[in-house]
């Protein structure tokens, strides 16, 4: 009987041993951080799906771009490549607010996926 309760109080033990890797994890206390990197994944999820909704307005020729920055036809490859320059530029920035402080990224992350998921909801319209 003593050795069981011994071997089961030794795997007990050794279960709850952190492994490397998670007790290395930057995020493993604070759980804000993973969610902020969430966040900014629906962001440009939801940019990219902005950026194919405008290319297929303008190419069925139904509409018109409303950012003045592009003018009203843009060319596919400019937006394309103007949503990964924002997009890597977003990133960033999320990325530097969140070493600082995680929850103010948070909250402008959250921001950002609101923003950009009004304005696909609006170019939606158009899509069907």
């Amino acid at each position: 009987m003593r050795f069981q309760w011994l071997a089961g109080v030794g795997v007990a033990a050794s279960l709850s041993v952190s492994t490397p890797a998670v007790a290395q994890s930057p995020w493993a206390g604070n759980p804000t951080h993973s969610a902020v990197m969430k966040w900014e994944a629906g962001y440009l999820v939801l940019s990219a799906i902005d950026t194919a909704e405008t290319i297929d307005c303008l190419d069925r020729g139904v509409c018109k771009e409303g950012n003045p920055i592009f003018g009203k036809h843009p060319k596919a490859a400019e937006l394309i490549a103007a949503k990964v320059v924002f997009g890597v530029g977003h990133f960033v920035l999320v990325d530097h607010i969140n070493e600082r402080n995680p929850h103010a990224a948070l909250r402008f992350v959250q921001g950002s996926v609101l923003m950009q998921g009004g304005i696909v909801g609006l170019n939606a319209r158009f899509a069907f």
